[in-house]
């Protein structure tokens, strides 16, 4: 029976010991608490349990306002237990505050830390990962964007970030289950459908997109309910292209970052004709996407349906003149 009780109360002094803010503070109300206990006894009728409350709390922050004084002898020695209490008290509650912020600024600085209301989720790392957060700095979203990756990066990365493997709990303290896209972009097919199975099971309304080799892979990440399976066989295509029309890829390159001259954009039709878009827009219509992601050619005079979306392209000039 003793041995469990030692071990009970091991356990709880090992819990307090953790929060020690939270001990700090249950030590400071017990000993505001006894001094006004010891002054109200002290004093006599004469003083209030609440005036010695207040006196109490007066004294033991040092304040010393002068209303409310001890007149008998062991008043005056609780005043200076109490102050002297009140004073280390007081101390090692700022020490302990200070030692919180440090470490909570430590660990976000070494990526150990928790991110927090993330629209954005960016995973992996490598060179697709560190163009993806580039492109989303370059479009405006760093703020709301967080970086999950693996090891400690060379730079401070553009946004926020943190370190730790491919796990629920790592994608946790990322902010998944809180997050609208997730954008997985390891150059390996295990790691991306591993981690698109994690984040699907987390976060079921979140929009996934990845990359991915192999045709299987595709299939299984398409059963795992990945909205958008981005091909790296793309890159092939860009090859030949840049082999035969070098113009082409040079464009397709400029306009799929916000970086270049041009940018391709997707602009919800809201019942409005494409023409109208491209006027209130400041854009180039070049396709209209359905409902179902089918693409057609854009005509000005063609008004979009419910869920529609204009594909158009942006460039610079345009996006200043438009503001």
């Amino acid at each position: 029976m003793v041995v469990v009780v030692v071990y009970r109360l091991r356990r709880v002094i090992v819990r307090l010991a953790r929060r020690r803010f939270l001990l700090l503070s249950l030590l400071f109300v017990v000993l505001w608490l006894l001094g006004a206990l010891l002054f109200w006894a002290a004093e006599g009728p004469g003083v209030s349990f609440w005036t010695s409350l207040y006196w109490a709390l007066i004294t033991m922050a040092t304040v010393g306002y002068g209303d409310v004084v001890p007149h008998t002898s062991e008043g005056r020695v609780v005043a200076g237990l109490t102050a002297i209490f009140g004073i280390a008290t007081y101390t090692l509650l700022v020490s302990t505050l200070a030692d919180y912020f440090m470490e909570a600024t430590v660990r976000a600085a070494m990526g150990l830390g928790v991110l927090h209301g993330k629209r954005i989720i960016v995973v992996g790392e490598g060179p697709v990962c560190e163009e993806a957060v580039d492109e989303l700095v370059a479009n405006g979203l760093a703020e709301e964007a967080g970086w999950l990756r693996e090891s400690q990066p060379r730079e401070e990365p553009p946004i926020d970030y943190i370190v730790g493997e491919i796990s629920e709990r790592s994608l946790r303290r990322a902010g998944v289950e809180s997050a609208e896209h997730v954008v997985i972009c390891y150059e390996d097919d295990s790691k991306n459908i591993h981690a698109s199975a994690l984040v699907r099971k987390l976060n079921p309304r979140a929009r996934i997109t990845t990359l991915v080799k192999d045709r299987v892979a595709r299939d299984i990440l398409a059963m795992l309910g990945v909205d958008h399976i981005l091909p790296l066989s793309i890159l092939g295509r860009l090859l030949v292209s840049s082999t035969f029309e070098p113009g082409v890829a040079r464009f397709i390159a400029d306009a799929t970052s916000a970086r270049g001259q041009a940018d391709l954009v997707e602009i919800p039709g809201k019942g409005r004709t494409v023409g109208e878009i491209e006027e209130r827009e400041g854009v180039r219509g070049i396709a209209v996407m359905s409902r179902e992601g089918r693409l057609r050619p854009a005509r000005r005079e063609e008004r979009l349906g419910e869920g529609e979306t204009l594909i158009a392209l942006r460039t610079r000039e345009e996006h200043e003149a438009t503001g």
